[in-house]
């Protein structure tokens, strides 16, 4: 009996490693070989679109001005989630810091 599972190492909490375990124990047990490979999880500037709040043509955007790197798949545009990652973190420092001036003039009157 062959099953698969699909991990982000990344995201893993304590019990999805022991879930990993146990699926590897268990094949282990069976006598079944485990195939391991990785792969960089790519989205398409709609999906970082979506998750952004924002529009395609802007991701688009961005990944010409640079702020986004992404990678050429045939004529298509995709974004490792990594990237994503770090610029999704990125808009939320930036948000973050215009909020903070924003409060700081307003208590202070600058």
């Amino acid at each position: 009996m062959s099953e698969s599972m699909t991990i982000n190492p990344a995201h893993l909490s304590d019990s999805d490693w022991a879930a990993l375990r146990a699926f590897v124990e268990s094949a282990k047990s069976r006598g079944e070989v485990v195939d391991v490979s990785a792969r960089v999880e790519l989205l398409s500037p709609a999906e970082v679109a979506k998750q952004l709040g924002m529009s395609r043509s802007t991701v688009l955007r961005r990944i010409a001005e640079g702020d986004l790197a992404a990678t050429k798949v045939g004529t298509h545009h995709r974004i490792s989630l990594a990237e994503f990652e770090r610029y999704s973190h990125k808009l939320m420092r930036q948000m973050a810091e215009a909020k903070a001036t924003d409060i700081e003039a307003e208590l202070f009157g600058e």
